[in-house]
């Protein structure tokens, strides 16, 4: 059975979201937006939006960040009989024309992630692409070479059954959630196919990315992420 659900992470969004709502609605897909402790005039716009197209909407209390917020979205799909939940974010980056082959190939590759790899055009800030460099290096360190996906993408597919096997060891709740679940579903052996998909940076985008507590939580994800995959390397040489 194949029972897919679109999970939208959402902070004061309202512009962009009003945008592609409509789009989102051609595709009769049940979709899930997770406001995330959003300001009033932002949540009144995303009540009325999701109540004109049909769309599940869920409220944390308190800003958590991407990470739990996509959590509390996973945890809801797993509660509501979904096999799969494709993560777009809320602010117009990500191509929706491409939503029809991400659940194609899941539908195809159903035990797997599908994860976008990027394709970038001259809208997109050169510390965003420096940024994903070295998050790229550090991914290849702790994977021993083995995986060389882009691992900062949110937009993807995520099989519910295997994915929430490892929902309880994903520690971060920002913007190094991305990178977490994916390493450690690589070093838990869930398989990864990677799908090209263009992304653009709105001129009017809103960023929620703070640079000084962003960096560092990233920083704190790939320290954690070393230590795992040292623990996990250690435990199956024990045990071979």
């Amino acid at each position: 059975m194949f029972k897919p659900i679109i999970i939208i992470p959402f902070f004061n969004h309202a512009s962009a979201f009003e945008k592609i709502a409509p789009h989102l609605e051609q595709y009769k897909i049940p979709i899930l937006v997770v406001n995330d402790g959003s300001a009033p005039p932002d949540t009144q716009i995303l009540e009325g939006l999701c109540s004109k197209y049909h769309f599940n909407l869920i409220r944390n209390k308190k800003n958590g960040g991407k990470g739990a917020t996509v959590k509390t979205g996973l945890n809801w799909a797993l509660s509501n009989g979904y096999t799969h939940a494709l993560q777009i974010d809320a602010d117009g980056q990500h191509s929706l024309d491409d939503i029809p082959c991400f659940l194609k190939l899941s539908q195809n590759h159903p035990d797997h992630i599908i994860a976008a790899q990027p394709i970038y055009d001259s809208s997109a800030p050169k510390s965003r692409l420096y940024g994903r460099k070295i998050t790229n290096f550090w991914v290849c360190v702790e994977t021993m070479g083995r995986f060389k996906m882009d691992t900062m993408c949110g937009f993807r597919i995520y099989p519910l059954a295997q994915i929430k096997k490892i929902l309880p060891v994903i520690w971060f709740n920002r913007m190094g959630f991305d990178v977490e679940i994916l390493v450690k579903s690589f070093l838990n052996r869930i398989p990864i196919l990677g799908q090209q998909t263009q992304v653009i940076y709105q001129k009017d985008g809103i960023s929620h990315f703070h640079p000084f507590r962003d960096n560092l939580e990233i920083s704190c994800v790939h320290t954690s992420l070393c230590v795992y995959s040292i623990w996990k390397f250690l435990t199956k040489w024990r045990h071979s």
